[in-house]
């Protein structure tokens, strides 16, 4: 066997012990979430930004990032000129980007609790590398404050390229990967009543999906109520229809999202982007779906 195959023989090898370990981490954390019940996934919805229509962590990092890139800068300019001022102002921007990495880690960590499968060895070297990013900040800050001002920076400036890489990664992530970006389909229609099913062949509590311009729409009755959202889950693409269902809400079987089926709304993340949803009627022993009106 050539070296360059035993190389990559090996390469392979490391990433899927990486990817295992990543796997492992993130269900039992998600396991965690779930085991504490209503508070904890609040918190968790919170973290994850399900509130802000997207996720947080990506928000936090620019100015995590961008407090260390900028204490770089002054460090640099410090050097250079030989300024007191510009020195204290990198110091301080080091400090902020740590004090700020501790709310981006946590961000993380949560959304790493629930990452699709197919991302876990990118994920899960972008996760360590910010580990070992965040703990060379923090020597490089304990080392500014105890004069080492020489050793700090050698800290700072391996921490910083570093966390290029791992900013490298976490853009495959969003960019090639489409971790964090809405799955959900997109429907511009049917803007009139349109027929899907025959009305007899939706049974009670019984979830049903059905093909609506190519695009899946779950169906699902609940007594005198009917409901119908689109049947891709918008975090991952997981099928709704093989979820958990109370009352008016499903979860998702993938990462557990919720949702209230009466408006696509999201009642738990990690889902950040709600679901399509349809207004619905029986008419003629059919069941027809339309866009609500705006």
């Amino acid at each position: 066997m050539k070296v360059a195959e035993q190389i990559e023989q090996q390469a392979s090898q490391v990433n899927e012990g990486v990817a295992k370990v990543g796997n492992d981490v993130s269900l039992g954390i998600h396991h965690a979430i779930l085991a504490g019940g209503e508070p904890t996934r609040k918190i968790a919805d919170f973290l994850h930004g399900t509130w802000l229509g997207h996720p947080l962590h990506p928000v936090l990092t620019d100015f995590t990032i961008g407090a260390w890139a900028m204490g770089a800068a002054f460090d640099l300019a410090g050097g250079l000129t030989n300024s007191d001022s510009f020195r204290q102002t990198g110091d301080r921007l080091t400090t902020a980007g740590v004090v700020c990495a501790v709310p981006t880690a946590l961000t993380g960590l949560v959304d790493f609790s629930t990452f699709p499968e197919e991302t876990a060895k990118t994920v899960t070297w972008h996760g360590m590398l910010n580990v070992v990013n965040f703990g060379l900040f923090a020597m490089s800050v304990r080392e500014r404050r105890r004069g080492n001002r020489g050793r700090g920076l050698i800290f700072s400036t391996i921490g910083l390229g570093l966390t290029a890489v791992s900013a490298w990664l976490g853009g495959h992530l969003v960019y090639k990967q489409q971790f964090g970006v809405n799955h959900a389909d997109t429907f511009d229609k049917p803007r009139q009543w349109k027929p899907v099913l025959r009305a007899d062949e939706l049974h009670d509590r019984d979830p049903h999906r059905v093909e609506v311009d190519g695009k899946g729409v779950l169906l699902y009755r609940d007594g005198d109520n009917l409901y119908a959202i689109g049947s891709v889950c918008s975090h991952a693409g997981g099928p709704l229809e093989q979820g958990r269902f109370q009352g008016s809400c499903v979860q998702c079987p993938w990462h557990d999202s919720v949702f209230d089926m009466s408006d696509g709304s999201i009642v738990h993340g990690p889902a950040t982007n709600p679901q399509p949803h349809f207004e619905t009627r029986v008419h003629d022993g059919q069941i027809e779906i339309r866009l609500p009106e705006e």
